[in-house]
């Protein structure tokens, strides 16, 4: 029903790895795929994720690629006028290896990460077999970053983020003109009434006498960096908490309309129970582990199967009901021809039961096959599986 999702640099507004957040989309997206940088390594690297990211590539539940880009706003002074254009650099070498490869710069970003060469090895290998390595385009970062930001509406929602992401108290924030105009070769030059000497006392000390209005839209190039590389990917964006207003301000403006992956996923949780907390909270708050909900996951593939075929407009709770108040083939069948008719004749169920074996008469029943039955259903895994994952006091 979801179909495809990417993730690059999952992070909650706080900062901290978003691992709930990527857990969660392993279950209700059909693909998903990892776009690693190098805020996205450091992060997984320091939040002791890098075993549990290993164990979901080789298992197929997602796919990797790893890139150290990241989208910037650039700002240099030409001719008294400062000007700014947003692009995609690419980090990483030496002066002694400029030039180096992106899986080489993988294995020394790791070695950066621990200083233990042994350490920093042993993970490349293992990441080396399971990830690519391939460049990202620029995704229409310069142009349409620049076209976005031209938009009255967006240039000031974004500006007042970014004051109160750099500290600035909420009932500080008071400006009435921010202009942005356009320059030759992608470029443009800001213009506004915010009183940035009044506002510099809020700003972190490393940070104060640079503030300027060169702070307030680095965040639209992250954002349309995003939107690009899920319209390249055909696929929904996830994770990023700190982006993902703005990303839905872009769409909004390119569209008509953004995507919402939470109102389906909570529709699930719903059928649990209103007040249930969602995968992403349980595991970000450290009340179940990622290991933990990888086995969880393995119990989930049909429940993904039949989300996989569902309408994106269906109502997931009713189509659930549904389901769970249908008649299968099973029920439909007599006892007696369930006891003996399908199991000592062809074998059809017994196959469908213990695949390539010989089955006794007796070790298969009406009531093995009718917990068949409801294990093929979406509302078993919901109520038997999920339900007891998201209410830890309920397994304890």
């Amino acid at each position: 029903m979801l179909g495809n999702c990417i993730f690059r640099n999952p992070a909650t507004l706080q900062g901290t790895f978003d691992r709930g957040s990527l857990c969660e989309a392993l279950l209700f997206f059909e693909r998903a795929h990892l776009l690693i940088d190098l805020a996205t390594l450091s992060h997984m690297a320091q939040d002791n994720f890098l075993d549990d990211l290993i164990i979901l590539l080789k298992d197929g539940r997602l796919t990797g690629n790893y890139s150290p880009q990241a989208a910037v706003m650039h700002t240099n002074n030409e001719n008294g006028i400062r000007e700014h254009f947003f692009t995609v650099v690419r980090f990483g070498g030496d002066q002694s290896n400029p030039k180096m490869r992106n899986p080489e710069l993988l294995e020394q970003q790791l070695q950066r990460q621990w200083n233990d060469k042994s350490k920093a090895r042993r993970y490349f290998r293992q990441l080396a077999d399971l990830i690519t390595f391939d460049d990202l385009g620029d995704n229409g970062v310069p142009t349409l970053g620049r076209s976005d930001l031209c938009d009255p509406q967006i240039a000031k929602q974004v500006a007042t983020m970014a004051l109160l992401r750099h500290g600035v108290p909420p009932q500080e924030i008071s400006f009435s003109k921010i202009d942005v105009l356009p320059l030759g070769d992608f470029k443009f030059a800001i213009s506004t009434d915010i009183d940035f000497d009044r506002l510099r006392r809020f700003i972190p000390e490393a940070d104060r006498a640079e503030f300027g209005p060169h702070y307030l839209f680095p965040a639209i190039s992250d954002a349309r960096f995003d939107v690009g590389l899920a319209a390249t990917h055909n696929a929904a964006f996830v994770g990023n908490e700190q982006n993902q207003l703005i990303v839905s301000m872009i769409l909004n403006r390119s569209l008509g309309g953004s995507f919402n992956s939470q109102k389906a996923c909570r529709e699930i949780y719903d059928f649990i129970s209103l007040s249930v907390p969602s995968i992403r909270e349980v595991i970000n708050s450290n009340e179940r582990s990622t290991a933990e909900f990888i086995k969880l996951l393995a119990n989930a593939d049909s429940f993904r199967g039949w989300m996989a075929k569902q309408n994106p407009n269906a109502d997931l709770v009713k189509e659930m009901l549904r389901e769970k108040a249908r008649e299968s083939w099973l029920d439909s069948l007599p006892v007696k021809a369930m006891r003996f008719g399908l199991f000592n004749g062809a074998g059809a169920v017994a196959d469908v039961v213990f695949p390539g074996a010989s089955v006794a008469t007796g070790l298969v029943d009406s009531f093995l096959v009718e917990r068949l039955g409801m294990k093929w259903r979406p509302h078993f895994f919901v109520e038997n599986h999920l339900k007891g994952f998201l209410d830890k006091e309920q397994t304890a």
